[in-house]
């Protein structure tokens, strides 16, 4: 929060210089960022009349002017400003002075004629025209007022200021405020804290004639106040609210507005001015929104409304949103003669979401997220109404509308000095907690050594006896904190079990030559219909984020394939020959919860490959050395993703569990993500992994005799899967039969269109003797006769 050094001396003298208001700030827990001087580096630029005026000799555009600036002697200066005119006060930058932005004025010749300063416009000053209306870069900033000559003009525009930007936390939501800054710098500095004035008259006449209020959900809003202004008069700020608006970067709109704002900055309460001729039916209405209702906010933008925000409505429909911004219909124009001053309360947790889902950052928004007391919502109106008078805006009408029906009793704790001292090691004494807690506004009623603490209204983060005790020790000082030496031990560390899994898998997969890629745990609904997945399949109910960063980040995974092509994708188009590519990531299944009502999240690992050494097989293998590694038993079948080739695809499961899906990417998903060439991915499930996994504990002696090698090339039906006819050669091998490889399939004229060659490669060994001639034969022909019977097998001569 930004705010002004001379708006905080207002309510508190503060008589220190900056550096150590600054460092007293921080000190006790107020985060003070920087502390900037409003003027820019500006010094030596004052009030100057302009005596005379004439035309250069040697120019058709500049004047050369005698400047009374206060300095005994008029100056001569040479101006170029097109609206210079005799007997105008205007900002003279002497010789010697410096501009903001650091320049430096000289004495010099312009065509010919010397030149003792410069006549400065509002742009060469950084004045805005919401301080002080000027015409801008197009001329000279001429004063309005009357000042005498050599007055610095810091003063006029009250840029002889610091402008404090101060970091509140979470947990102080008063301090978003100019009086909850200064309350906190008067307890700091010990000294006395003053509230500005709240009075004002009020006008005879009846509220209910001009306005009535309904509130449907004071769970959403707990308070409702409100006040009507008859007879308005909208026009400009008076320099002194400007000045302050600007320091706190505010632009000044006009004296209503601007006291809204004004108020909002000062109490930390938002406020909102509704035009009474423009609420339809003079009645306001506090509820939910409706879901496909929409509402034009104050910036001109239209927003579809979900059906959760809280709306302000009048008889016919929204016209703002609840904490956030208020609507187009009703704002303030130079045409308002009646106004509905709105200071209320909001949930902080409904406008923070509404405000995220809408993309709207407000102000008042901020203060309502981090919490506004409902206590002190009067406080912050009668103020306004105050400003009203004083700037003669209005009249007040009698009476105010104040919805509360559950009104917040004040947190009262029941403690002694001594418990509030024992976690910190510093001895505070009843005496010196007593004053640090009334200077921080608490009421303190004391019986011998107990306490009775009271926190003010504002004071929303005061829970129990810790958070007095932070406060008594803040102000009393960090610094008293006892040095101790660190005691106890540390714990030998360790990696979890699935950090240690995690690892093992890395490992094996760097050895077969694949990198890891790292992606968002999220991505995008195009995305996700790039794999062309049927309606009915569970991976499309993606879970959506509430405030997504886009688009293309607005769906938790289900499935880590999209982010797999996409990488593969941007490799082949940046012309990496070969890729082979892997990640872990997690996948979020929204049909299934766990005990805390969350949505069930699952490890997965996603693997991709292309490039002229890269096949079906070589990522097949790839998958069962992590298997066979991890102690995985698995059998393959044909799978079935419309995003994979159809002939070209399988599944891997372990005990009818699905393990994996692999297979090479269909031509349309290829299509979709620009890749020429042909790919291969796989995806497993990692939990599922793990539960089919078993422990390596068990070796076997290497073999003492000779392996023996067949290899048999069958002709089966083209539409024949090889995984069952490989399963079939394992029984017909017996005890016999150690391996069995499928190494080559061919498909040629001479063997039919319907036909198909498999070669195989057997391993025959036994454990007791070498195998003779005779053995082998009688296995290859148990071989033979089992695929012919169950697959309709030929051997291929």
């Amino acid at each position: 929060m930004k705010t002004s050094m001379n708006w905080l001396r207002e309510y508190t003298d503060l008589r220190m210089d900056d550096a150590a208001f600054q460092e007293g700030m921080i000190r006790t827990g107020t985060a003070v960022e920087r502390m900037e001087p409003l003027d820019g580096g500006m010094q030596g630029v004052v009030v100057g009349r302009v005596l005379n005026c004439v035309a250069h000799e040697n120019s058709d555009h500049l004047h050369v002017c005698m400047v009374d600036a206060g300095q005994g002697e008029p100056l001569q200066i040479v101006c170029g400003a097109p609206n210079v005119r005799e007997g105008q006060l205007v900002p003279v930058a002497l010789v010697g002075s410096t501009l903001p932005g650091g320049q430096q004025i000289k004495a010099g010749k312009l065509r010919g004629v010397a030149s003792y300063g410069m006549l400065c416009s509002a742009t060469e000053l950084q004045v805005p025209q919401e301080l002080y209306p000027s015409v801008g870069a197009e001329g000279l900033l001429i004063f309005q007022e009357e000042y005498a000559p050599g007055i610095d003009v810091r003063r006029i525009f009250r840029l002889d200021d610091t402008v404090v930007d101060v970091e509140v936390l979470a947990n102080r939501p008063d301090c978003l405020s100019v009086w909850g800054l200064a309350r906190e710098a008067a307890a700091v500095f010990n000294i006395p804290f003053r509230l500005p004035a709240m009075d004002y008259s009020q006008a005879p006449g009846a509220l209910e004639d001009h306005v009535r209020v309904r509130v449907e959900n004071t769970e959403l809003c707990p308070r409702y106040a409100g006040k009507v202004i008859t007879d308005v008069r909208v026009g400009p700020s008076p320099l002194w609210m400007r000045a302050y608006l600007h320091a706190a970067g505010m632009r000044s709109i006009n004296n209503i507005v601007d006291i809204t704002n004004f108020v909002m900055l000062e109490t930390g309460h938002p406020m909102h001015a509704f035009d009474l001729e423009q609420v339809r039916g003079q009645q306001i209405i506090v509820r939910k929104a409706k879901p496909g209702e929409h509402l034009t906010t104050l910036d001109g933008k239209k927003h579809a409304l979900a059906g959760t925000e809280l709306l302000i409505c009048d008889q016919q429909g929204p016209t703002g949103l609840a904490g956030i911004m208020g609507g187009l219909e009703s704002e303030i124009t130079e045409h308002t003669k009646s106004i509905f001053f709105e200071c209320a309360a909001f949930d902080r947790t409904n406008t923070r979401i509404s405000a995220r889902a809408l993309g709207i950052r407000t102000e008042a928004s901020g203060r309502f997220e981090r919490g506004v007391s409902p206590s002190t919502v009067l406080e912050a109106l009668n103020r306004a109404c105050h400003l009203v008078e004083q700037l003669d805006a209005g009249k007040v009408v009698a009476g105010h509308i104040d919805i509360y029906p559950q009104p917040l009793s004040p947190v009262t704790l029941h403690t002694t000095a001594a418990r509030l001292a024992a976690p910190t090691g510093v001895a505070f004494t009843t005496d010196e907690t007593e004053n640090i807690l009334k200077r921080l506004h608490f009421e303190v009623v004391r019986q011998g050594d107990a306490l009775t603490i009271t926190a003010p209204a504002y004071r929303q983060d005061i829970e129990q006896e810790a958070d007095l005790c932070e406060e008594v020790l803040r102000l009393a000082g960090y610094e008293r904190i006892p040095s101790t030496l660190l005691r106890g031990e540390t714990p030998p560390g360790g990696d979890s079990q699935s950090r240690l899994r995690r690892k093992r898998l890395t490992g094996l997969l760097t050895g077969l030559g694949y990198d890891e890629i790292i992606n968002f745990s999220f991505f995008g609904q195009k995305q996700l219909d790039s794999l062309n997945l049927p309606a009915e399949d569970p991976r499309l109910k993606a879970l959506r984020i509430r405030n997504p960063l886009g688009e293309d980040t607005a769906l938790m995974r289900t499935t880590l394939m999209p982010d797999m092509l996409k990488v593969l994708s941007l490799n082949m188009n940046h012309g990496n020959q070969e890729a082979r590519l892997y990640e872990f990531g997690t996948l979020f299944d929204v049909s299934t919860r766990t005990q805390e009502g969350l949505v069930a999240e699952r490890p997965a690992l996603s693997m991709g490959c292309y490039g002229n050494q890269q096949d079906f097989y070589s990522l097949r293998d790839a998958l069962l050395t992590l298997l066979s590694q991890t102690g995985v038993p698995f059998t393959i079948q044909t799978a079935q993703e419309p995003f994979l080739h159809p002939g070209r695809s399988a599944m891997i499961l372990s005990q009818d569990q699905p393990i994996a899906v692999l297979g090479e990417v269909h031509t349309d998903t290829l299509e979709v993500y620009d890749m020429p060439e042909r790919t291969w991915i796989a995806q497993v499930d990692l939990e599922a992994l793990w539960a089919q996994a078993s422990p390596l504990d068990r070796v076997q002696d290497l073999p003492r005799y000779p392996a023996v090698n067949r290899d048999i090339a069958l002709v089966l039906p083209e539409k024949q899967q090889l995984q069952p006819v490989m399963d079939a050669i394992r029984r017909a091998g017996g005890k016999l039969l150690e391996d069995v490889q499928l190494f080559d399939v061919y498909r040629g004229v001479q063997l039919g269109e319907s036909r198909k060659s498999a070669a195989f490669s057997l391993t025959f060994r036994a454990a007791d003797h070498t195998l003779d001639e005779q053995e082998i034969a009688a296995a290859m022909d148990k071989v033979v006769r089992s695929a012919k019977a169950q697959f309709d097998a030929e051997v291929r001569s």
